[in-house]
């Protein structure tokens, strides 16, 4: 099992959003994967949610740590 983290400064264009994409065919069954966000858009949080459950994805975690980012964990099912 493999452990992925993408942190995502400033706001999420679609330029990010195809990084995101591409990186999620990267990992693996059973591989772990967070994302930390510093632009706390409820909308762009809904479109990665989305994305990751599309790419079968569990969401396991997501909200604010201590320093005020928006993160969610999430692992790779099939």
């Amino acid at each position: 099992m493999s452990y992925y983290r993408m942190d995502i400064k400033g706001e999420i264009g679609l330029t990010e959003y195809s990084n995101i994409y591409d990186y999620l065919g990267i990992v693996d069954k059973e591989d772990s994967f967070t994302i930390i966000m510093n632009d706390n858009n409820a909308q762009e949080i809904g479109i990665i949610n989305s994305m990751l459950k599309d790419n079968s994805f569990c969401i396991y975690e997501e909200g604010y740590n201590n320093s005020g980012e928006y993160y969610i964990n999430a692992y790779k099912i099939k």
